[in-house]
């Protein structure tokens, strides 16, 4: 009786298998022997044609049903369910996300269940890379605060190798100094599960006769080394056999500076190979820097305990997010003007089903006005030339009156006679978390997390795009905090850090909108003024100074002072030198700033 319920289900399958296929996901069907009696082409593309197979012989290779099988548990309990499984195709890892449905006939009995697998292995990746820069930041964040509060230095290394393998997921971590007689480097502090791999390493690497590998070449250069594939790598001295039985695939070590000497090296393991990519370096390059600055106050200070943060810490948590699997379906009938809504969709907006009227119309009301005409391009000018499955981002409103980042992939999936589009049908994926963490992504890689204006890397982008444009003239201004080595020094960092933010403040206040504000240094900061010439800079100079004297007002024993220098280049070619010549300026005018000081203090002597 179930097999003769499967032939309608079938025939119903054959009959949609044009909107199947504009969902671009693999799906399959599974009667209840978990036999496939049904994939669209998508899940043959990816596991070759299974009909007539078991399910778990034909994608897992099992002769049983597989532990945590969705298929299993939607006959089971007669709910949908979701998991996520790592599959090896063609030698390659992927990550895929199934998602299974009951099928019933008119009595309700399950008959059938249809199985929707999605390669998730991109998304993986990205929530994985989030999930590793959340946790450096942790861990760097931790070790700010260790600095703090340890003035003992062994006890500092211990406890900043436990926070990186606690917070930074490393299986192990090692801070490695040289012997000041022999020259032979010597872990002095270590943490981790794969601390076993240290027993495995050659003995006494004498780092004076280009031996220590990675930590050896640290230490003599003082910069840091990555090696990213222990097992292929030729700089890699470390033994392979030992270190893929401690699940060790990669390593980078760091140089440790102590009066402006290495004295050591901050050494990391992890278990992926190609771990260290340039974000996660800077990060660990700043920790190893302040692993520095602590050794530097202890001595400076002899050893006392440090009541000054190191750097400022970068408390910005990234939101760590996961993409829906519930979707909801479109499915747009051009002929007729209707359009088929699923529930989900509704749901993921906020509305209850049959709120929104079926017409192409009223979901077009619910596009974000800047979207619309986009959405119109794709649908009326791209598919009119091609039966390609496309995708487009959009945002829509909700019931709430907010607005929803969502992703529309489908396709057309009939014509007329004349080839324009009658039917397009797809999927509506709710993409809001994700869009949120690429714009948190993208605001730190552009700014300076103390000031909040735009960081050096964002200014030299400037720069080179300048030197491009045609818009001229174009106005430099330099700017340089005088005396803020001598107020760290003496009051801290602390202290240094408030002149900083009020030079931001000063700067912001002075400059245009649409001029591009950076800091370039601990105490430099530079502004490129669009179409400004120089009459224009010069009343941006008069408006800081009035700004300073303003905000130094209530100052007290802490007066902010900015040495200023400017240039002006009418054409592109220009924009360099024009560079040069404000920094110039800026450091004739500290000169004379330093010189008023000077007199300042002897006449209050005299």
């Amino acid at each position: 009786m179930a097999q003769k319920c499967l032939v309608p289900i079938c025939t119903g399958i054959a009959k949609g298998e044009e909107i199947i296929a504009s969902v671009g996901d693999g799906v399959t069907v599974h009667d209840q022997e978990f036999r496939i009696i049904y994939q669209n082409q998508a899940m043959k593309d990816l596991f070759g044609d299974c009909a007539g197979k078991l399910c778990h012989e034909a994608y897992q290779q099992s002769d049983a049903v597989c532990p945590g099988c969705p298929v299993a548990l939607c006959f089971s309990s007669g709910e949908v369910h979701t998991v996520e499984r790592i599959v090896t195709i063609c030698e390659r890892t992927a990550v895929f996300e199934t998602c299974a449905s009951p099928i019933r006939d008119r009595s309700g009995t399950i008959v059938a269940v249809v199985e929707v697998v999605r390669n998730a292995t991109k998304r993986k990746e990205a929530e994985d890379k989030l999930a590793r820069l959340k946790n450096l930041y942790a861990a760097l964040s931790h070790t700010n605060k260790a600095i703090m509060h340890i003035s003992d230095r062994n006890g500092l290394f211990r406890q900043i190798c436990a926070i990186a393998v606690e917070y930074g997921n490393f299986p192990l971590a090692v801070i490695d100094m040289p012997d000041p007689e022999t020259g032979f480097v010597r872990p002095v502090a270590w943490c981790g599960e794969a601390a076993d791999y240290l027993n495995h390493l050659p003995d006494s690497p004498d780092i004076g006769h280009g031996g220590g590998g990675l930590t050896g070449m640290a230490l003599r250069e003082g910069v840091f080394h990555v090696c990213n594939d222990l097992h292929d790598d030729p700089l890699a001295i470390s033994p392979r056999i030992a270190a893929g039985a401690h699940g060790i695939r990669s390593s980078a070590a760091f140089p440790i500076t102590q009066d402006r000497r290495a004295i050591g090296a901050f050494s990391l393991y992890s278990g992926h190979k190609g771990f260290f990519d340039p974000e996660t370096v800077n990060l660990l390059r700043e920790m190893a820097e302040n692993i520095s600055f602590a050794l530097n106050n202890f001595s400076r200070e002899e050893r006392r305990k440090s009541a000054e943060e190191a750097l400022r810490s970068n408390e910005e948590r990234l939101q760590l997010v996961l993409e829906g699997s519930n979707d909801g379906f479109l499915d747009w009938d051009i002929e007729a003007g209707s359009v088929n809504l699923s529930c989900r969709l509704f749901e993921m907006l906020g509305y209850a089903p049959g709120e929104i009227r079926p017409t192409i119309r009223a979901v077009f009301e619910l596009i974000h006005p800047d979207d619309k005409q986009r959405v119109r391009t794709v649908m009326y000018d791209q598919l009119s030339r091609t039966s390609s499955p496309f995708g487009v981002e959009l945002r829509m409103i909700t019931k709430g009156n907010e607005f929803e980042w969502v992703c529309f992939r489908g396709k057309v999936v009939s014509r007329d006679e004349n080839g324009i589009p009658s039917r397009v049908s797809g999927i509506i994926s709710n993409i809001t978390e994700k869009k949120r963490s690429e714009e948190s992504l993208q605001y730190i890689s552009m700014h300076d997390p103390l000031t909040g204006l735009f960081n050096r890397g964002y200014f030299e982008t400037e720069m080179s795009r300048m030197e491009q444009s045609r818009q001229y003239p174009v106005s430099i201004v330099l700017a340089d905090i005088d005396g803020l080595k001598a107020v760290n020094d003496r009051f801290g960092h602390t202290e240094g850090d408030r002149l900083i933010k009020q030079a931001s403040q000063v700067l912001r206040q002075s400059f245009r909108a649409e001029d591009v504000i950076a800091r370039i240094g601990g105490d430099e900061f530079a502004v490129i003024l669009h179409l400004a010439d120089a009459h224009t800079v010069k009343d941006a100079l008069k408006r800081v100074r009035k700004c300073q004297s303003l905000l130094n007002e209530g100052n007290g024993d802490f007066p902010l002072s900015v040495s200023l220098g400017a240039a002006t280049a009418e054409r592109n070619e220009q924009l360099h030198d024009a560079f040069k010549l404000a920094d110039s300026r800026m450091y004739r005018h500290k000169s004379r700033q330093k010189l008023r000081r000077l007199r300042s203090v002897e006449e209050r002597r005299g």
